[in-house]
């Protein structure tokens, strides 16, 4: 990985945050194998990392925000990446500075929401250490318990 990870809620970086949400929203969407292995985020999520409330982190190349997660108060765990950028290990790394971070604020738990046909969801919760939790319509909960040591180091 190139980038660094830093905290995003200072309001210096909401104009590039919103960049970055822009260039996701522009995004083409595939369907078929293409897009298990590189899936376009959907608009709930771009929603999502918009909000203010809980923290966000970037991973910057430069002075580019290439990557962003956002951990609401409530311990869900949004996550993106830029197409350009995608399967270099950012969100695992993303991930990873969020669980510690939301550990030094005292949440027991960070849950990721996803489908089960998304592989980079699923492929940075098995780096995370998460627990998978099948839900309906093809729904899967990949759960990070933070009281356990192990699950972010």
């Amino acid at each position: 990985m190139t980038s660094r990870i830093a905290a995003a809620d200072h309001p210096s970086l909401f104009g590039d945050i919103d960049a970055f949400v822009e260039r996701l929203e522009s995004e083409e969407r595939y369907f078929g194998p293409t897009a298990k292995r590189n899936p376009k985020p959907t608009r709930s999520l771009l929603a999502a990392l918009r909000q203010r409330g809980g923290f966000r982190m970037a991973a910057l190349d430069g002075d580019r925000i290439v990557g962003l997660v956002r951990v609401d108060g409530a311990g869900e765990l949004f996550l993106a990446v830029d197409g350009e950028y995608r399967g270099r290990g950012i969100g695992t790394e993303l991930g990873r500075a969020a669980a510690l971070r939301a550990r030094e604020l005292y949440y027991t738990r960070l849950v990721i929401r996803s489908t089960r046909r998304s592989r980079a969801v699923r492929r940075v919760g098995e780096e995370l250490g998460c627990l998978v939790v099948d839900g309906r319509r093809g729904r899967i909960e990949l759960i990070i318990d933070l009281a356990d040591s192990e699950q972010t180091a």
